[in-house]
């Protein structure tokens, strides 16, 4: 079904406006996808959508027609009111509207066997690479620690290039969560610097919980001291470190090539 809007005082209008914000997400239980390829991500992944909104100039209508035919409504809106709605200065002129997905943590959590944890990260754009490599690497699921940028913040939505429709994401308080996760067998092993094994010379368990910490901080103290094993990254240059998603990247292969030697052996 379409809809037309032309005015900034329509309801409808308003309340999308809200959705550029955390707590307007969380009031609506709602959030904002821009662009083609990022709706199309979310339909192919059968995620729910509330609402397809496209400018008045957007005609790809084999595109709308996909949406028209799963029953959900479009809103063809003026191009003055879509640029107060969205959030790229570049649009394609067209958002999803997308219900923020519940998926039950215990139910999944049987049925994992590789997890990533990820404690108080800040950079959106961080965020979503890391979920775009989890998702590449068979990734079971991802545990968002308190304190780490929101999920469904525009910037985070766009950088996992459609990588986190396909990955269940829960948002826990870790230090109280590791418990849980080594009463179902997990080994928790987490990054350091300067102080564990090399990368290249730890076997990943069959269950494993991989622990990332803060761009700047690192992980925080009450999460080391249950680590079952400290991981380093070798560094042979003068850096200190390596960029958190970086470091993701390394850790995660290095896992598949072991499992993969493994599976042809």
């Amino acid at each position: 079904m379409y809809y037309s809007l032309t005015s900034p005082q329509n309801q409808q209008v308003k309340r999308w406006k809200k959705l550029h914000s955390k707590k307007g997400r969380q009031t609506y239980g709602t959030y904002l996808v821009e662009g083609v390829h990022l709706v199309q991500e979310a339909k192919k992944a059968n995620a729910k959508l509330a609402a397809i909104i496209v400018d008045e100039k957007f005609d790809d209508k084999d595109h709308l027609l996909s949406f028209e035919n799963r029953e959900v409504p479009i809103y063809k809106v003026s191009s003055p009111v879509f640029s107060q709605i969205v959030e790229t200065e570049q649009s394609q002129g067209i958002i999803a509207e997308a219900h923020i997905p519940t998926v039950d943590f215990d139910e999944k959590l049987g049925n994992s066997s590789l997890l990533l944890l990820l404690d108080k990260l800040q950079d959106p754009g961080n965020l979503g690479t890391i979920l775009r490599t989890a998702s590449a690497a068979g990734v079971d699921m991802v545990i968002l620690g308190d304190g780490t940028v929101d999920l469904y913040n525009s910037k985070v939505v766009r950088s996992t290039m459609g990588a986190m429709f396909h990955l269940p994401i829960f948002e826990m308080n870790l230090p109280n969560t590791l418990p849980k996760l080594k009463a179902e067998n997990f080994t928790v092993v987490g990054t350091s610097p300067h102080n564990g094994v090399y990368s290249f010379d730890y076997i990943f368990p069959d269950k494993v919980a991989i622990v990332l910490g803060n761009e700047g901080q690192g992980i925080q103290l009450d999460l080391l001291e249950q680590l079952d094993r400290a991981i380093m990254v070798p560094m042979p240059g003068v850096a200190e470190s390596y960029n958190v998603a970086v470091t993701s990247g390394i850790l995660l292969y290095e896992l598949i090539r072991q499992r993969f030697i493994a599976k042809n052996n």
